[in-house]
């Protein structure tokens, strides 16, 4: 088949971006015809990857991917005999699929915050609702996103969804020696990582306030970028908070990961993190909030640790305790490389499975 995929993608960072390059890398092994219309970037980019030119600025930024992806979508489908038009994220990636009036069947995975979030603002949530009634499939990567869908009641919406975890690739994201780690030669103290966007919904003040409070020693390393930085950055600097680092963003995740003695993921807002399974399937020990899917992958206590959302007290006390304790730290490790190997290791693609 011809495939078109409508997301982010890398160079761009975070779970969607990492989803359309494992959906694409998929598609391609299969045997299938695969096209990205992605945002504009200063990178080079393949044949196949075609980009929407954007306003960078966040309110334009939406409404000029819409238009400029509209007409270079049409295109494509004309060129390419696309046969379905597969969207990573429902606004504006579906919304603009939905607007092409062709013989093409559109799908669309919704990731977290388009169904947390968008519809409970007054100028999203028609969009929301528009888009999901016009889909042909929709896929959500947990069952809380399908149940909040649910509630948006949209005729003939649950005939059509169906739920498709997050995956992560095993051989990719995977275990190193001691002996390969470079970062604890440097800091010479436990490493606690937070990977990912620098956004409230990442709930990194609670992370900060937890190291701010913590009994133990340890190096937390931060890494991203957004547009809560600088905000870290002073909040950091006035409670003079030591060993936190800025990282920046890492565009190697899989390189990063495998440094650390712990994960965390202080989310107050969650879909599925694709970043807690690239950690567990690194056999780190992940302490994650209780957002999102996290329930489902984590078994407390057994394959990592779940505190309660915006508990920075709470997050300080997991944290410390597996500071504190090695064997603890391995036998999570273990446990969650073996759960993402049973059940997180096969995309699931429903038009081609």
């Amino acid at each position: 088949m011809n495939i078109c995929i409508i997301g982010q993608y890398p160079p761009q960072v975070g779970g969607v971006a990492t989803y359309t390059k494992q959906l694409e890398d998929t598609l391609t092994n299969k045997g299938h015809n695969v096209y990205v219309l992605t945002y504009s970037s200063d990178c080079s980019r393949k044949d196949n990857v075609f980009e929407a030119k954007t306003i960078n600025i966040p309110l334009l930024r939406g409404i000029s991917f819409i238009i400029s992806s509209y007409f270079i979508l049409n295109k494509i489908v004309d060129k390419y005999n696309i046969d379905i038009i597969h969207a990573n994220y429902l606004l504006p990636q579906a919304f603009v699929a939905t607007l092409i009036h062709k013989d093409v069947k559109i799908v669309a995975t919704a990731h977290g915050s388009d169904i947390n979030i968008l519809p409970s603002k007054i100028f999203t949530k028609p969009l929301i609702k528009y888009t999901l009634k016009h889909l042909d499939n929709v896929y959500f990567v947990s069952e809380k996103l399908q149940k909040k869908a649910l509630a948006l009641n949209i005729e003939g919406l649950i005939e059509k969804s169906h739920i498709t975890p997050n995956t992560v690739d095993t051989n990719k994201f995977k275990p190193i020696s001691d002996d390969k780690k470079k970062l604890y030669t440097k800091y010479k103290k436990p490493l606690v990582m937070f990977i990912g966007n620098l956004v409230v919904q990442k709930g990194l003040k609670y992370l900060l306030k937890a190291k701010e409070i913590s009994k133990t020693e340890y190096v937390l390393l931060i890494y991203g970028d957004g547009p809560k930085k600088e905000e870290l950055k002073e909040y950091i600097n006035q409670h003079n908070i030591k060993d936190i680092y800025l990282m920046g963003k890492t565009n190697i995740p899989e390189k990063i990961i495998p440094e650390s003695d712990i994960m965390v993921l202080p989310s107050i807002s969650e879909g599925a993190s694709i970043v807690a399974l690239e950690s567990m399937s690194c056999q780190k020990p992940l302490i994650a909030t209780d957002t999102g899917n996290i329930q489902s992958i984590i078994t407390n206590n057994e394959n990592g640790v779940i505190v309660p959302v915006a508990d920075y007290e709470k997050l300080s006390d997991a944290i410390d305790k597996l500071v504190d304790d090695e064997d603890k730290r391995n036998t999570l490790g273990k446990n969650a490389r073996k759960t993402i190997e049973r059940d997180y290791s096969q995309m699931k693609i429903p038009y081609i499975n």
